[in-house]
């Protein structure tokens, strides 16, 4: 048995939990408008903080909980500029909890893939809101591989390989409609 397969059987109601994320991410990518992809980001976050308490990675379940906020907070924000743009004061807080829950690496990572996501929502513009989300995949996704969460990781595997389609259609949509007459 691997590792990830072990600690799957360990803590059988983290898997719940990141299952419930992961349906989360099938969806999110493929919608079409920032509302429903901060919406349906509120509710990922929250199974994944979850799932990652469960697992004992408080780095994890720590930027989930911050990324929760400030995605209600983008939602709630609106057409307000200036709002959204108050979500970028949580980058602090990522880096103090995880500095506060330090586990190495895998704090590190959580850190980066939280906080790019973070500057993702804040964008009004959803070609660079995809763009900058898609870029911090990488970092959720070693996050996921190190700490042994199985559903998170194929979540993350799979929202990457989603995103990056969803990432194509919002470019090609964008170049056409740049295109003169």
């Amino acid at each position: 048995m691997t590792s990830l397969t072990i600690l799957s059987a360990e803590v059988p109601l983290a898997q719940v939990f990141g299952l419930a994320g992961l349906a989360g991410q099938f969806t999110w990518p493929l919608l079409r408008n920032r509302n429903g992809i901060l919406a349906t980001q509120i509710g990922i976050a929250g199974s994944y903080a979850t799932h990652y308490a469960l697992l004992d990675q408080w780095s994890g379940m720590s930027v989930c909980l911050v990324g929760a906020t400030q995605s209600a907070i983008a939602l709630l924000a609106g057409d307000r500029p200036w709002l959204s743009r108050m979500g970028l004061g949580f980058i602090p807080v990522v880096i103090t909890l995880c500095y506060l829950t330090w586990s190495g690496l895998p704090s590190l990572l959580a850190a980066c893939a939280c906080c790019l996501v973070m500057i993702g929502r804040m964008q009004r513009d959803m070609l660079r809101m995809r763009a900058i989300m898609l870029s911090a995949s990488p970092f959720g996704i070693g996050h996921d591989l190190i700490v042994g969460a199985v559903a998170a990781l194929a979540g993350a595997v799979l929202s990457c390989a989603i995103g990056a389609a969803a990432l194509r259609r919002e470019w090609i949509g964008h170049s056409r409609a740049a295109m003169p007459g």
